[in-house]
């Protein structure tokens, strides 16, 4: 894989894009395609921000990334630090551009998200990526705006801020999941596994997790905004999410990517539902 391309995750970064047109259906239903140029910019907004968020993560990540994750573009050698904050800072600015043309169609409310989420991103590189209790917060808040985006972009918020919720919870209980993969290379962090231990730092995890689940039933009943269709494929997403919890404590590293797979096919549901919706 080129090192630019692993650098930036696109898959990851995709997530978010797709977490943008997930909250716009979410908002609108079959009438998205009223919306198309702005929903067509906002996940741009979303996939660039994306791309140039897991680049900074690197730039400032590459001494433990020598333990954790030897094989990513800068601790490999394959790109120079300083090349990493370049990619990333262009991709910031292309996204922040965006945002600015895509707030003179829909309001300045699209701009306000992506200003937070831009302070959410240099908060936790320079300050809270060593207190990560409260970093898996920030990051948990900043996919949760990918939904809060969504919504804005089409004018519609309610639902898909009942959906930011159940993702603001998966995302922290996944966090917490990568610091126990993590958690020998941590050194020089405060993390939950290493406050309260491997174990408890899962419990965590799980009651997050099952948080999550909970909530994502709630669009089905008792909210009765999304039909049979939905309920079967966020019954498949929850089935993984809940069947990931005992994998938790046998192999993080598994759960993780169990956890992403998850996050997926919730979002294929928030999107089927959207479609089916009457």
């Amino acid at each position: 894989m080129h090192p630019y391309i692993s650098l930036g995750r696109p898959l990851t970064s995709l997530m978010i894009g797709l977490a943008v047109l997930a909250s716009a259906l979410i908002g609108v239903g079959r009438d998205v395609n009223l919306y198309s140029f702005p929903v067509f910019l906002g996940f741009a907004v979303a996939f660039l921000f994306g791309l140039a968020g897991n680049a900074i993560n690197d730039y400032f990540d590459y001494e433990n990334d020598k333990i954790n994750h030897p094989e990513r573009p800068i601790p490999s050698g394959k790109l120079k630090p300083e090349q990493a904050l370049f990619f990333s800072l262009t991709f910031f600015a292309i996204s922040l551009v965006l945002s600015f043309y895509l707030s003179s169609i829909v309001g300045y409310e699209a701009l306000l998200v992506v200003l937070i989420a831009l302070l959410s991103q240099v908060a936790y590189e320079w300050k809270f990526k060593h207190e990560k209790i409260i970093g898996n917060v920030i990051i948990g808040t900043q996919t949760a705006l990918a939904f809060v985006f969504g919504g804005v972009v089409v004018g519609k918020t309610m639902m898909s801020g009942v959906i930011a919720v159940a993702v603001f919870l998966s995302i922290v209980g996944r966090e917490i999941v990568k610091d126990i993969e993590d958690v020998k290379g941590d050194k020089d962090r405060v993390t939950l596994p290493m406050k309260l231990g491997v174990k408890n730092a899962g419990i965590v995890a799980a009651f997050f997790i099952v948080l999550a689940v909970l909530i994502s039933i709630l669009p089905y009943y008792p909210l009765n905004q999304f039909g049979g269709q939905y309920l079967l494929v966020i019954a498949i997403a929850d089935a993984l999410f809940i069947s990931s919890i005992p994998v938790i404590f046998k192999d993080a590293k598994t759960a993780r990517r169990m956890l992403k797979f998850a996050m997926l096919i919730a979002i294929f549901a928030f999107v089927t539902g959207s479609v089916f919706r009457g």
